[in-house]
């Protein structure tokens, strides 16, 4: 069976709408209505922003296709594993940030830090394929790319501190 590269929004949004639906639902515990609502409303959001920091860690596979050529498969790679060892390393300093604040902070720092890094990361794309800005390209990605995985990192240990 051939999927569609596209989906329509429709689709999604009635697998969302189907999905919160066997939730309250589904209820083997039989806790309250009360208790099921406000557990919904304290996970949800946290949910669907691990989910948009997790889908901006490829943001950068967008701005190479749609750089083309410009952006060779080495300089891809490079910035890609810049981006990774900033990842890992920040491990070290976010978790104990992240103990001493807490998860719910540790999110909210992670969305937007991500967040700004990902426009910027946009805002150069759009900027070097209009052909605005004469620029070492592989250092601006490298460190645009490596703050917005230093921030993925603070997602990470913020969601499994929440």
């Amino acid at each position: 069976m051939h999927l569609p590269s596209y989906v329509p929004p429709t689709l999604i949004s009635l697998f969302v709408v189907a999905t919160v639906a066997i939730y309250f639902f589904s209820n083997p515990m039989k806790h309250g209505r009360w208790f099921m609502l406000r557990r919904f409303i304290n996970w949800f959001p946290l949910g669907m922003t691990y989910a948009f920091l997790y889908m901006g860690r490829y943001n950068l596979t967008v701005s190479k296709n749609a750089l083309g050529a410009t952006m060779s498969n080495q300089d891809f790679g490079l910035i890609f594993g810049i981006g990774t060892w900033v990842y890992a390393l920040s491990f070290l300093i976010n978790g104990p940030l992240v103990d001493k604040i807490g998860g719910k902070k540790g999110i909210i720092i992670a969305a937007v830090g991500s967040s700004v890094a990902n426009i910027l990361m946009g805002v150069l794309t759009y900027f070097l394929v209009m052909g605005k800005l004469k620029t070492n390209m592989v250092v601006a990605f490298s460190a645009i790319y490596a703050v917005n995985m230093y921030f993925q990192s603070y997602g990470a240990v913020s969601i499994i501190k929440s």
